[in-house]
């Protein structure tokens, strides 16, 4: 009796299996969408890859000063054994 509900019960299509018309209009909405974007100029997008380097390299820096400092007070006052 089981095996015959298994066999009667519709399934739902998964994510995957989606049909080609979905993925057609999924397609087309997005390629609309990025056609009404404003990307960034050439001279604009190196700016700011400048900006995020300098700000990573600046957070560097004072993360490894801040641990050289914390490990020299640990070392010098044998906080741990």
């Amino acid at each position: 009796m089981a095996i015959e509900q298994k066999k009667s019960a519709k399934t739902e299509p998964t994510a995957t299996e989606a049909k080609p018309e979905v993925r057609s209009a999924f397609l087309n909405e997005t390629l609309a969408e990025l056609k009404k974007t404003t990307w960034p100029s050439k001279q604009e997008a190196n700016r700011l890859t400048g900006v995020v380097l300098g700000v990573i390299v600046s957070v560097a820096l004072y993360m490894g000063i801040l641990d050289a400092f914390l490990s020299f007070i640990v070392h010098r006052f044998s906080l741990i054994k």
